[in-house]
């Protein structure tokens, strides 16, 4: 596992990790997942470069588009409140947690 991946995870696993620094290491893995190229760490920017690639094909699929900063963020929340739930950590509050 490259260093990278053991801190992003290290984030999730984190009990005390930040909402930024959850949203921030959800981004990344969004890029990773969605191929972003090395230097791109906006995923905004990657998703608009993402759908003007895709709308010069005879047939594009717009689902398939990955999802937006903030939705990526809100997702990596929810992801980081079931992470420490699994590990008991029931301390968290949803509301802030997305």
């Amino acid at each position: 596992m490259p260093d990278g991946t053991k801190v992003i995870a290290g984030i999730f696993y984190d009990p005390k990790s930040t909402p930024d620094a959850v949203a921030q290491a959800g981004e990344e893995v969004f890029l990773t997942m969605y191929q972003g190229p090395p230097s791109e760490r906006d995923l905004n920017n990657h998703r608009y470069n993402s759908f003007v690639k895709s709308s010069t094909k005879v047939k594009d699929n717009i689902a398939s588009l990955l999802p937006t900063q903030g939705a990526a963020k809100q997702h990596s929340l929810r992801v980081y409140v079931q992470t420490q739930h699994w590990f008991d950590n029931d301390s968290l509050n949803p509301a802030r947690w997305g």
